[in-house]
């Protein structure tokens, strides 16, 4: 019988796994606070001035979303494991696996799409920068050091050692 790991317990593995990896910004001090800042993000071309949780919860489970005269499409963000595991728990609220389920289930019964997956950092700025209307999530940090992106709103912040 396979046996898996609690929603809670997969993100108290990655922590701790990008922690004893040392994956902190260059130049941090090692054993100091930072906080880590989950935003959503689209093109700088983009009409979207914000979008709430509420929006972008709605946007990543199928719905049709259309702010200031832009439709909206959801690009997911899976290529760290860690900002997709709080995306999916703080802002989504399912699993990785309920989320699935639950988005294969409204392409089934509706129609429409998934959201496209990107796993690389660069395709995923690349594709936000293609086309207005693209809207995805990512550290604050990494928006503030990409060119041609903007932050539409927060989603989740905590701190870490």
């Amino acid at each position: 019988m396979e046996r898996r790991l609690s929603m809670r317990a997969g993100i108290a593995i990655v922590c701790s796994l990008a922690l004893l990896l040392g994956t902190t910004e260059p130049g941090a001090v090692p054993g100091a606070e930072r906080t880590l800042v989950m935003v959503t993000v689209t093109g700088a071309q983009s009409k979207t001035a914000s979008l709430t949780q509420h929006e972008v919860r709605r946007l990543f489970l199928g719905e049709t979303l259309i702010k200031d005269g832009e439709r909206l499409v959801p690009l997911l963000n899976t290529g760290d494991p860690l900002l997709y595991e709080a995306f999916l728990q703080k802002i989504i609220h399912l699993s990785a696996r309920h989320y699935e389920r639950q988005v294969l289930a409204r392409v089934f019964r509706i129609g429409g799409q998934r959201p496209a997956v990107y796993t690389d950092s660069a395709k995923l700025l690349e594709a936000l920068r293609g086309e207005p209307g693209r809207v995805s999530y990512m550290w604050e940090d990494m928006v503030k050091s990409s060119p041609g992106v903007k932050t539409i709103g927060t989603l989740w912040q905590s701190q870490v050692e």
